[in-house]
């Protein structure tokens, strides 16, 4: 289990987050909804690491590890995606592509394009390199910051897909995202509002709640 206890943050006079907590189980996927500038980011940051909170806590209760997707894709365009692969695998070709990352690569459709330049591909062939490389750390959570932002409903399904195989085999899911179809996979949905976080809705206890009006409503 991964546990989020009372996380503080400010900037400068700014409150951002205020006393969030929570809690992901394995195979869980939980949401975090909320209006641009809500704080999501940031608390994605903190969780990630490359974020310093006031105060607070969070960790699993055994040893694992996270990975984080941010929105913007962390590729060298001049580079093709297999080298951008191997900047954050570091060996030799073969050792880069051993059946582990490869599988990764085929199950996001990236085995097709890995020759080619980063500056050349779509962008919903750079959000699915940019989801490969990350999930080659094998993190048992992953977190997700805008991963649909501005693609097409092809490769947002084959996203989504992939993500429904990896809680499946019991990793663990915070992704941020104002998009209904990403919403609809999750177990959980939060609410970040005024630096305050609200469980809103959960599927155990309100499966029909689970509609874009609903998710609509949520944030006003």
């Amino acid at each position: 289990m991964f546990y989020v206890s009372s996380i503080n943050k400010s900037y400068g006079k700014n409150k951002v987050l205020t006393d969030i907590s929570l809690t992901v189980e394995p195979g869980q996927c939980i949401a975090l909804l909320g209006i641009n500038g809500s704080g999501k980011s940031t608390l994605l940051g903190i969780l990630a690491g490359s974020i310093k909170p006031d105060s607070g806590s969070f960790g699993f209760d055994t040893p694992a590890s996270t990975a984080l997707l941010p929105q913007d894709n962390p590729l060298l365009p001049e580079l093709s995606a297999l080298d951008n692969i191997r900047l954050w695998n570091p060996g030799s070709k073969r050792s880069v592509l051993n059946e582990h990352n490869m599988s990764i690569c085929r199950s996001l459709g990236v085995d097709t394009f890995l020759d080619k330049r980063v500056s050349k591909l779509s962008g919903g062939m750079k959000k699915r390199l940019s989801l490969a490389i990350t999930m080659m750390s094998d993190p048992d959570l992953l977190l997700l910051d805008e991963p649909l932002a501005s693609l097409d409903l092809l490769c947002k399904n084959g996203i989504l897909r992939y993500l429904q195989s990896y809680t499946a085999c019991g990793g663990s899911v915070i992704i941020a995202t104002h998009e209904t179809s990403a919403l609809d996979i999750c177990d959980q949905i939060y609410t970040l509002k005024g630096g305050h976080i609200r469980l809103a809705l959960d599927k155990k206890t309100d499966p029909d709640g689970f509609a874009s009006d609903t998710y609509l409503k949520l944030l006003y």
